[in-house]
């Protein structure tokens, strides 16, 4: 097998929560060398609010977005574990973090202070708002960008009710996020020279959700509002409840032929000549009615039903698939999308969405325990005698929850 291609960079992952951490575990599942370093007084979120029992390294949250991450402690206020720090700096490639902004410079490790111990050294920064303007100094998650970055006024079923929520933000600004970091290297590469990548999650989840809509309105000045699950041109298309509970499938009608293929399926084929249904333009306007008729057919059906119907008439359609389902997707499991620990255990990790040739498969390893490679990082990486961050009781352990 060949060897992954970021075999050979390593990243220091200060990062917590979920955006950041996701932006490291892509580079990590394809070879570098991600060395997650926790303070053990405030935990990551994602490591939950249990201490008994060691609950802070069973949660599969963590286990997701940390895989394949070795994992020390430091406390970077502490002498002996910010000298083992800048030890580590001196051998690394890239920095990540996500703290407010200035957090980083206060502790004097800010990207002035970094290329002091490492001149080429890449420093990812991804702030809720960046480090400059305005709204430099305010923190915020995935809620507040959905709502801040006009993302909610398109998120609606129809003009005037209530926005939905996406709950994509963190994973599409941790993909922004580690396309940085590569662009990075390769600049580095071509240049010799490292950089520091101020970015903002607020300005990342507007551009990769809504920037055409802004575009649109910059240009023509038109303001698209919220169409549910409607298209603009397309017509029928939505989500319909099928048999069971909570069963749904998803059709879209794009042409005339697959109108009419549609009718002859549902065993209607008055529906081709009637004026109601006689173009798109026609269809949009008495959408709803054709909504109530397409979902008496799906209502009586199973989704896996509708969807082979529907495919097989060469109409697009999908069923909604629960996590249940999900897992066991013939398509999917086909792909080998679902990967198991490669120590052998039974826990399974969902893979990535695209392979590389040359590469038999990713290695796949659970997020990791606290302080876990304290010793290997401490011995074996930066070649000291003393076993910096240990964590000698669990006094010396808060979590996320705990109050300030």
């Amino acid at each position: 097998m060949s060897k992954l291609p970021l075999t050979g960079i390593r990243i220091i992952d200060l990062s917590h929560s979920w955006a950041a951490p996701h932006c490291s575990r892509i580079l990590a599942d394809f070879g570098a060398e991600v060395i997650k370093v926790e303070y053990p007084r405030r935990l990551c979120i994602l490591r939950g609010a249990k201490k008994i029992n060691r609950n802070y390294d069973s949660q599969p949250a963590w286990h997701q977005v940390n895989r394949n991450k070795l994992g020390i402690t430091l406390d970077l206020k502490v002498a002996g574990d910010r000298d083992a720090f800048v030890d580590l700096v001196k051998i690394s490639d890239v920095v990540v973090e996500n703290s407010r902004t200035m957090v980083s410079d206060c502790l004097g490790f800010g990207y002035s202070d970094l290329t002091k111990l490492k001149k080429d050294i890449i420093m990812v920064s991804m702030s809720a708002f960046g480090h400059s303007g305005p709204f430099s100094n305010f923190v915020g998650y995935g809620a507040v960008f959905e709502a801040v970055s006009g993302i909610q006024s398109l998120t609606a079923y129809k003009v005037g009710e209530k926005p939905q929520r996406i709950r994509e933000m963190d994973v599409t600004n941790g993909i922004a996020g580690a396309g940085a970091v590569m662009t990075a290297l390769i600049h580095r590469q071509m240049t010799g020279q490292g950089q520091h990548i101020d970015i903002s999650q607020l300005e990342t989840a507007t551009h990769a959700a809504i920037g055409e809509h802004l575009l649109e309105y910059a240009a023509n000045g038109t303001q698209i509002g919220p169409t549910g699950n409607r298209h603009r041109y397309y017509a029928p298309q939505g989500c319909y409840q099928c048999r069971g509970n909570d069963k749904w499938v998803v059709i879209t009608v794009r042409t005339k032929q697959e109108w009419q293929r549609l009718c002859q399926v549902m065993e209607h084929p008055e529906w081709i000549t009637d004026s109601r249904f006689i173009d798109s333009n026609s269809r949009h306007i008495h959408h709803d009615i054709l909504d109530r008729f397409i979902e008496e057919w799906t209502s009586q059906r199973n989704h896996y039903e509708v969807m082979h119907i529907l495919q097989g008439a060469f109409i697009p359609a999908g069923a909604v698939l629960d996590l249940q389902e999900l897992k066991k997707d013939p398509h999917l499991r086909a792909r080998k999308y679902f990967r198991e620990e490669t120590t052998g255990s039974s826990r399974t990790f969902m893979g990535v969405p695209f392979r590389l040739s040359g590469t038999v498969g990713l290695p796949l390893n659970r997020g990791p325990d606290l302080g876990g490679d304290n010793e290997y990082v401490s011995r074996e990486i930066l070649g000291h005698e003393e076993n910096e961050g240990i964590i000698r009781n669990d006094s010396e352990i808060g979590t996320a929850y705990d109050p300030e």
